[in-house]
């Protein structure tokens, strides 16, 4: 008799691809949404099927409850999907993201954290070897609209680091696999919590991140 264990490897081997895919999306969707990283009908997924062809979440979609009817396939070279299916509006970034760099997915998401540290300040601070360790620098992409209108200035910045902040918006993370690009989302996330706790303790500790947060409370009118 088969062990579970022997029947989800057997299952694996036969399934199609496609399918494959999309149950990782799925998964991947609902621990967004676990990890408190998405909300509502925010962010999107990707996943490249193979050399022409991606599946990405469709419009409008909820990444924590997520079913194979919200995941579009694309033809990479057309950026056409299929019928009744309106593939998520940052679909021209995925696409330019797949053209450019050998990355087998992207997650697209709005870290709450994180979106409060840079819309405030322009640099990660770091506190802690393994922020410096598995993140380096971070870089920031300025933004201007709720979608992203200057990819180029994304792919700049994935050039430099697999993650990518885009200022009041959210952050693109590229990988091999959903768990490392998740990996990197939970590292920034943490890394910022501990930043942010780390002024409650001793705030000149954090002196020129508290100017820098001042400037730009007094620019939004806002009294300290």
């Amino acid at each position: 008799m088969l062990v579970c264990s022997q029947i989800n490897e057997f299952v694996g081997l036969i399934m199609p691809r496609k399918e494959k895919v999309e149950e990782e999306i799925i998964k991947i969707g609902r621990r967004l949404y676990d990890l408190r990283l998405v909300t509502a009908r925010a962010g999107n997924l990707s996943a490249r099927l193979d050399k022409h062809n991606i599946l990405i979440t469709a419009t409008g979609t909820a990444l924590g409850n997520l079913s194979k009817a919200d995941i579009v396939k694309v033809n990479l070279s057309a950026l056409a999907g299929e019928k009744n299916k309106r593939p998520s509006s940052e679909l021209p970034l995925h696409s330019l993201i797949y053209q450019n760099f050998p990355a087998k997915v992207i997650i697209h998401c709005h870290p709450p954290l994180t979106n409060a540290y840079f819309a405030v300040y322009y640099s990660l601070k770091a506190l802690t070897f393994e922020t410096n360790f598995y993140l380096g620098d971070v870089p920031l992409v300025e933004q201007s609209s709720l979608t992203v209108t200057k990819p180029e200035l994304v792919i700049r910045a994935l050039r430099k680091n697999k993650l990518a902040v885009v200022k009041n918006h959210g952050v693109f993370s590229i990988s091999e696999s959903f768990s490392q690009a998740l990996e990197r989302i939970e590292i920034l996330e943490e890394a910022v919590r501990v930043t942010a706790v780390a002024r409650l303790f001793k705030r000149r500790a954090l002196d020129k991140l508290d100017k820098e947060l001042k400037k730009s409370l007094t620019r939004l009118g806002v009294s300290q």
